[in-house]
Parts: structure tokens; C-alpha cells; sequence
């Protein structure tokens, strides 16, 4: 039996969800084996994600795939920018974990202590954050979960911003506080691993929809509906939330320049088409009375 190529990052993280994804393929009969990727990411890890341009996270792994390296390339969704390569496309998702971000410190973020020291990579982060508490002092952190977590157990932060996700995925055990949506709205469709392939591999498109969980793919598309419609890229500080239930359709989307914060909330029907585009329309005229400028 031919197996299955998974390009990923070679992260720990990155490694577990492309296990989440093999364990489900395996369900179905199918063997796959692991395609390790250097990203931009990985070489310029003392750097700011925003100075190394788009597709940091995932340009070289979605190339392996284009080149007939890799069959598939399984991805954080949230590193996705709002357009991929035309030659590719979404083709499943996992069911989602939670979408929040969190505070991984003994204290919650109300209780920190004045001028602690907090790590973040994300621009949208670091601009909730400034708003919230003008007093903290946010530095520049990266790398993977794990080095990160090391680096706050060594003293070098007083608190660190992570994806719960990642926290559940690595099973780590660390204190942490869920930070509210309100106060910083989570980056648009973090929580939810996906798997690309190519548009022309009909039979393995096929394949993947069998794996895909039909809620998380409805949120996510909403998510990037209103990524697309404020023309977010990567590295603007938008964060937007979409919950799908059985009676119907909450979104929350807000923005952040680190003087003002923008959020804005609506119910929609189950059947209401494109709620992302609506919630963007309702963001941008937000941002409008609040005097709140977009910088890409």
C-alpha cells in the first residue's frame, strides 16, 4: 500500500498534529510517514514574526506539496495567510480545540505585578495587551511552545501569551489563565489544525473530507471571511471568533493599535450566508467612530 506523505514543521507541536491528523487516516485504512520542514520561521527565530514577511509558518511546507515532495501539508490554521497558493486548497480540518488565548503565570493577568515583564511574538497580543495594561513591559519571545515555556520557568518573563491549544496538545503542565475574548480577541481560526492538498487530487480530496468535522470547517470559513474582508494579513493585530451551534451563529471580531481597542459582537441565523463579511462591514465602521487606523 502506497502511504501518505505529511509535510509539516519539524516542532514538537507541529509533530503532534500531524499525528492527530495520521491517527485518523489510519482509521480509514491509510498508512502515512512524516516530511520534516524548514520554514523561514525556524532560521529567524531571533527575529519579529512581522519582519519576515507572509507565509512564514507555512510557504515551504505547502511547496513540498506543490512539488510532489508531500501528498499533504498539516498546519496550525492560524499561520494560513487569508490567500493560499491557487494550485492548493483546504481540504479538511480537526475538530476544534479550544480557541483561546492564554496567560501562563501564577497570576492571572489582573493580578500581575506592576511593570511585569511579558513574552509574546503576536503583535495582536502585544497591542491588547498595552491596552489593558499600559504598565507592562512586552517583550519579544520566540520560538517553539516548549522553548518558550523553558524561557518563563527561568525567570527571563514574569507571565507569557500562548494558544491554550498548544497547552493541550503538548500536554503540558503549566499554570495558566484563560485570557476573556473581550479583553483579547483570539487570532482568527487558532485552535484548529488543517490539511492542504492539492486542487487536482480528486480521489484524495475525497479521502480527506471523510476526516473533516463539518462545525470547526464552517467557524474557520467564517473566520477568514472576515480576515479577508479587512484584508488582515499574518501580522495585523485582528482577532476575530465565530462559535457555531445548533440554533445558531455568535461572532466576535476586534482590533487593537495599542492606544484603542475596537470589538464588536453579532448573532446570526445558522443559514445566514457569509457572517464574516458582515462582522468585517460592522469592524471596519467600528474602527471608523473610534478613529482606530489599520496598518498592514
Amino acid at each position: 500500500m502506497v502511504k501518505l506523505r505529511i509535510a509539516a514543521r519539524e516542532s514538537l507541536l507541529s509533530r503532534i498534529q500531524v499525528e492527530m491528523v495520521a491517527r485518523r487516516l489510519h482509521e480509514l485504512g491509510v498508512e502515512t510517514e512524516f516530511v520534516g520542514v524548514k520554514t523561514r520561521a525556524d532560521f529567524f527565530q531571533d527575529r519579529p514574526l512581522q519582519s519576515l514577511g507572509k507565509g512564514v509558518f507555512e510557504k515551504e511546507v505547502n511547496l513540498a506539496v506543490i512539488a510532489g515532495q508531500a501528498d499533504l501539508a498539516v498546519h496550525s490554521m492560524k499561520d494560513l495567510p487569508s490567500q493560499i497558493d491557487e494550485r492548493l486548497t483546504i481540504a479538511a480540518v480537526l475538530p476544534r480545540d479550544p480557541p483561546y488565548d492564554v496567560l501562563v503565570s501564577l497570576k492571572p493577568l489582573e493580578s500581575l505585578p506592576l511593570n511585569s515583564v511579558v513574552g509574546t511574538s503576536s503583535i495582536r497580543r502585544e497591542n491588547f495587551l498595552k491596552v489593558y495594561r499600559n504598565d507592562l513591559q512586552v517583550k519579544l519571545l520566540r520560538g517553539n511552545v516548549d522553548t518558550r515555556i523553558k524561557k518563563w520557568k527561568e525567570g527571563l518573563y514574569d507571565a507569557i501569551v500562548l494558544a491554550e491549544s498548544s497547552i493541550t496538545r503538548l500536554k503540558l503542565d503549566v499554570p495558566y489563565h484563560r485570557i476573556d475574548p473581550h479583553l483579547m480577541v483570539p487570532e482568527p481560526t487558532q485552535g484548529i489544525v488543517a490539511v492542504l492538498t492539492r486542487r487536482d487530487r480528486t480521489e484524495l480530496l475525497k479521502l480527506l473530507k471523510e476526516i473533516s468535522d463539518g462545525r470547526t470547517f464552517m467557524e474557520a470559513t467564517f473566520e477568514r471571511q472576515t480576515a479577508a474582508e479587512i484584508g488582515a494579513g499574518c501580522h495585523v493585530p485582528l482577532g476575530v471568533l465565530f462559535r457555531v451551534e445548533d440554533n445558531g451563529v455568535s461572532g466576535i471580531a476586534g482590533i487593537s493599535d495599542g492606544r484603542k481597542k475596537v470589538v464588536v459582537e453579532r448573532e446570526f441565523r445558522i443559514n445566514e450566508p457569509e457572517p464574516g463579511k458582515v462582522l468585517a462591514r460592522e469592524l471596519r465602521r467600528a474602527m471608523l467612530n473610534e478613529g482606530v487606523v489599520l496598518k498592514a
